[in-house]
């Protein structure tokens, strides 16, 4: 529990300084492409044709982001563009994205231990299973490491769901696997900001600071030792 808490303050921590960073480097251009974007009705995404959709219900924005962040597979990385396409400051996105994405996942990691909806969920599991795999190698420390990168890194397939199930099948602790999911969300809403208002050396800037995260994470324990 305690490393869970010591993993989990460096994450907020340097999600708070990469939000700044990302908030310092966004030109007002920026947002103003992204209020322009919004009257363009024209090709859009799922995301955005989701946010149109709860939007004729009369949801705040800010709502549904985190409807969208909560999602199996649009999760946080579909809801981050659609919040600076609304023409909504990063700084309220991020926050409101990351707690959405996390909203069901804390659930999730009870819920599974239920044998009759682990039974209900045996084929999506099973899928998740091969997709984490690799996260069991190696100590606790490697496994938050790997689990957070995992989460953290934009791919088809990855993300915190897919990331919860596979912590759970793989019998991690379950405050260590929240840490770790968490971190990898911030990564995520980072990289996808990044690449969202500042392109892709902005995606660049902030997988490289998750790399630090992770990376310090990973090989920490190993020095210590030494």
């Amino acid at each position: 529990k305690r490393t869970a808490f010591q993993s989990l303050a460096k994450s907020v921590f340097s999600f708070a300084v990469i939000i700044s960073t990302i908030t310092a480097i966004s030109s007002p251009p920026a947002y103003a492409a992204a209020a322009a974007a919004q009257e363009t009705v024209e090709h859009l995404h799922t995301g955005q044709k989701i946010a149109n959709y709860f939007r004729s219900f009369g949801l705040s924005d800010l709502a549904i982001l985190a409807i969208i962040s909560a999602m199996p597979v649009v999760e946080l990385r579909g809801a981050v563009p659609v919040g600076v396409w609304m023409g909504l400051p990063i700084t309220h996105i991020l926050p409101v994205c990351v707690m959405g994405n996390m909203a069901p996942i804390i659930p999730l990691m009870f819920l599974l231990r239920n044998d009759k909806l682990k039974s209900l969920m045996s084929p999506i599991l099973s899928r998740a299973e091969k997709k984490s795999a690799s996260l069991g190698v190696g100590s606790i420390e490697k496994q938050w490491a790997s689990l957070a990168a995992f989460v953290g890194i934009p791919l088809p397939g990855t993300g915190a769901w897919t990331g919860a199930m596979g912590a759970f099948l793989l019998g991690m602790p379950t405050a260590i696997a929240l840490s770790s999911i968490f971190t990898g969300v911030c990564g995520a809403g980072c990289i996808m900001a990044s690449i969202t208002l500042a392109g892709k050396k902005g995606g660049i800037a902030a997988l490289a600071a998750l790399a630090l995260i992770t990376g310090a994470e990973f090989f920490g324990k190993k020095d210590g030792e030494k």
